[in-house]
């Protein structure tokens, strides 16, 4: 990690410094990823193949961490998919990935084919391409001087293309998720890689279910997940939600980094799904830190 000089003053900012490095090496070096709660309802944010798979709709999500620290990650992600035309379907998206003084946004057009299998049994084959852009506020910084550091890049911005590649298997009461969203490594695409890091493609699956409960028109939906990162700490995700009358959703769920998630979703007869979930809890290997965070979500089938 590049290492910067701060002005420390006090004891306030010291925790700040420290908190500033960690997620600085948790997040400015990865890929413009999508560590969504609400998985399931966000999957084209790593799995192309999910346009179209839904009909045409539209959809917004705002995710946020570390509640209480100053410039803390926040996740923006907006989605759009086409309905599909013979079984082909277009969609775009945009993620924005907020850290301190680094944003990373992934810009991306994404493609995918319907192959019909039999009764409502389905297999979408998908392909992501694009680019993300990497603004780093160098002028940010907290320096106790302005004297030229060899190790502090001079300029933090740079662009570099992406392709993802992933499949989704679907049924009327599960499906099976598994991607790449980017094989590129960007560090082969930029001049000066003082903010950029060595990155290997990282894999995602994910899968779900559900089951009729008999009550009340109940069904119980368990899901889990898992991030695959080459030369790091993997990552799963599990948890279950209980929809009742395909009106109102509520659940919860576990990620192995040390967090606990609650969730409610509301769904109309008119197509718009509105969501609210929070997690909270203590991260792998930091025992003296509590943080929380929580993510909105909003989407439109039209």
């Amino acid at each position: 990690m590049v290492g910067f000089i701060y002005s420390i003053n006090d004891e306030n900012m010291k925790i700040k410094f420290l908190i500033f490095s960690i997620l600085i090496s948790l997040f400015s070096f990865s890929q413009v990823n999508e560590n969504l709660l609400m998985e399931r309802f966000n999957m084209n944010a790593f799995n192309p193949a999910y346009v179209g798979s839904e009909g045409r709709q539209v959809s917004f999500t705002s995710r946020s961490t570390w509640q209480g620290i100053a410039q803390a990650p926040n996740i923006s992600y907006f989605f759009y998919s086409g309905n599909p035309k013979k079984n082909l379907s277009l969609g775009a998206s945009v993620i924005s990935n907020k850290v301190f003084i680094d944003r990373r946004t992934l810009y991306a057009i994404d493609a995918s084919y319907q192959i019909t299998m039999g009764g409502s049994t389905n297999l979408f084959l998908g392909i992501k391409g694009g680019a993300t852009s990497k603004i780093t506020d160098i002028e940010g910084l907290d320096r106790i001087t302005n004297t030229a550091n060899p190790a502090i890049s001079t300029d933090g911005n740079a662009v570099f293309p992406v392709v993802g590649f992933g499949a989704l298997f679907k049924t009327e009461k599960f499906f099976l998720s598994a991607s790449i969203p980017n094989f590129l490594n960007p560090i082969k695409f930029v001049k000066d890689n003082s903010f950029i890091g060595s990155e290997k493609p990282n894999t995602y699956l994910l899968a779900g279910t559900s089951f009729d409960v008999g009550v009340f028109g109940s069904k119980i939906k368990p899901f889990f997940s898992a991030k695959l990162i080459p030369d790091g700490e993997n990552q799963t995700h599990i948890g279950s939600t209980l929809d009742f009358k395909n009106f109102v959703e509520i659940g919860a769920g576990y990620k192995s980094v040390g967090y606990t998630n609650v969730l409610l979703i509301v769904k109309t007869k008119f197509g718009l799904s509105a969501a609210y979930a929070y997690d909270f809890g203590v991260p792998s290997g930091q025992a003296a830190v509590t943080r929380s965070g929580n993510e909105i979500f909003l989407k439109f089938n039209f």
